[in-house]
Parts: structure tokens; C-alpha cells; sequence
């Protein structure tokens, strides 16, 4: 429904209101993530959510598919270190290896296309799981546990992070649309 600018504002208004909500919650949810403060996944799941169709589950297919990114992340970085791979060397800048294990990767991860996995966010999911890997807070978090030298723990702390951030956006988006259309269900009356 094509809303004029007094109801848009009204609708403008309130998704502040919900992003300033989301704002005031990051302080408690880094508790649940080893300190590590991911709150631009939330709001990046938040617009995936309207990607993805504005549906429960199709939120439900995008957390998945941010799952699948990081899983596709995590083998792009085993494979790096494969015998075979690792040799290959860098020339002019370019980091042959990665390049190799990201070729080797990428294909299955867009065969999966074909079990309904929802691709985008595959790639969002994975390049999210890149930069959580070199967030401080994760750094921090693993000095902690001791375990500053454990890729699997690394990994795992990442992962974890990301996909309550992932989880947390994608349930205000559905916040969102339910509140919305209430709202021009309303002024359709």
C-alpha cells in the first residue's frame, strides 16, 4: 500500500522507535555472544528479513542460509591449508590458495540453491563470519577462555555470535511487518 507522508511518517517514526529498542537490548545481548558486540548483523538480518519474503519462514531459510555461509567460511579456510593448496603462492598480491579453496567452495554452496538454501544469505552469512574473525571482541573473548590458540573455539565463538545478531534482526523484521499491517489494515478501514 502506498502510504501518503503523514502515515509514512507514522510508520518512519516507529521503526525508529524499534531501532532505538534494538539499540537499548545490545546491551544485554553481547552476554550471550562471549562480549563480542555484532549488532550490525542484526540490523543487516533485519533487512534480510524483507529480502526474503516477510515471512516466518522464509526467516527461518535466510538464518539457515547465514548458518550455510559460515560453514562455507569455515572450509574455504580448512581447504586454504590443505597440502596441495597451501603451496600455491601469492603473485602480485594475489592470494592463489584462497582463491583456489574459494573456486572449490563456492560450487556446492550453489548446488545447494536446489535445497531451497536461500543463496544471498549464504554470502551475506559468509562474509559476516569474515569480519566477526577479526572483531576485537573475539579476541578478547578467547584470551578469556583460554583458548587464543583454538581455531575450533575461534570458529565456534564467531559462529555463535553471529547467528543470535542473525536471530535478533531477523525477529525485528518480523516485528515489523506484523506491526505494519496492523497499521494499513487499519487505515485500509
Amino acid at each position: 500500500m502506498a502510504l501518503k507522508n503523514k502515515n509514512l511518517l507514522v510508520v518512519s517514526t516507529c521503526l525508529g522507535v524499534q531501532a532505538a529498542l534494538l539499540v537499548l537490548l545490545n546491551a544485554f545481548i553481547p552476554k550471550l555472544t562471549h562480549g563480542m558486540d555484532m549488532m550490525w548483523i542484526a540490523f543487516q538480518a533485519w533487512a534480510v528479513y524483507f529480502v526474503a519474503g516477510c515471512t516466518p519462514l522464509n526467516g527461518l531459510k535466510a538464518w539457515i542460509g547465514y548458518l550455510t555461509g559460515i560453514l562455507a567460511s569455515i572450509a574455504i579456510i580448512k581447504l586454504m591449508g590443505a597440502p596441495g593448496i597451501q603451496a600455491l603462492p601469492s603473485v602480485g598480491g594475489m592470494n592463489l590458495a584462497m582463491a583456489a579453496a574459494v573456486f572449490l567452495v563456492v560450487i556446492p554452496a550453489i548446488m545447494t540453491e536446489n535445497l531451497k538454501n536461500m543463496v544471498p544469505a549464504l554470502f551475506i552469512g559468509s562474509g559476516a563470519f569474515f569480519a566477526s574473525l577479526g572483531h576485537a571482541a573475539l579476541a578478547d573473548a578467547l584470551k578469556k577462555a583460554n583458548a587464543a590458540e583454538c581455531q575450533n573455539t575461534t570458529f565456534l565463538f564467531a559462529a555463535q555470535a553471529e547467528l543470535v545478531y542473525c536471530a535478533i534482526g531477523l525477529c525485528f523484521g518480523y516485528i515489523t511487518v506484523w506491526w505494519r499491517g496492523k497499521y494499513e489494515a487499519f487505515l485500509a478501514r
